[in-house]
């Protein structure tokens, strides 16, 4: 705040008058609290976020009924590729573009054909195989998919020799 002068006024009417030469510092205590304010929001804001990643126990792995499984291709052009079951046993392959909700629609008919035959549909496992052609925000899109779809297990992993023939047949 500003000071106020309570001094009274001489009656001397010198024209060397002495005035105050003190600075008011409440300005400039404004502006450090407004810079430390916006240094902290900076620093909370610039922090990384991160994806939570677990890797499967060691040993030999666990069989999967093809009956609850889904593996997804994301391929170049924003364009996925999916298909149930497994890759060597001719599946029906189904094309989505990114854009669209082809992809949600495929998922949740899925869990729902799944309730009607009496699985449950968090048993639902979904394999997200991308390809060279695929960048990483299509891959965060489809991993946005299974949480919008509350795809409790999916895994990430290479395309094998399988995925690629089907790929070739299907183009």
């Amino acid at each position: 705040m500003a000071d106020i002068n309570t001094t009274p006024a001489s009656k001397s009417t010198t024209t060397n008058q002495r005035h105050s030469t003190r600075v008011d510092m409440t300005p400039m205590v404004d502006l450090g609290f407004l810079l430390i304010t916006f240094f902290i929001f900076t620093s909370v804001v610039a922090k990384p976020a991160a994806l939570k990643f677990l890797l499967p126990a060691e040993g030999s792995p666990t069989p999967v009924p093809k009956t609850k499984t889904i593996t997804i291709l994301p391929d170049d052009n924003n364009s996925i590729i999916c298909y149930e079951g497994i890759a060597n046993e001719q599946p029906v392959i189904h094309h989505f573009k990114t854009s669209d909700n082809g992809l949600r629609n495929f998922i949740m008919d899925k869990r729902k054909r799944m309730s009607n035959a009496g699985i449950s549909p968090d048993s639902l496992i979904v394999v997200i195989k991308p390809g060279d052609g695929s960048d990483y925000g299509q891959l965060m899109n489809v991993l946005d998919e299974m949480a919008i779809c509350e795809v409790k297990r999916h895994a990430l992993a290479s395309r094998d020799v399988y995925d690629k023939e089907l790929l070739i047949a299907g183009h």
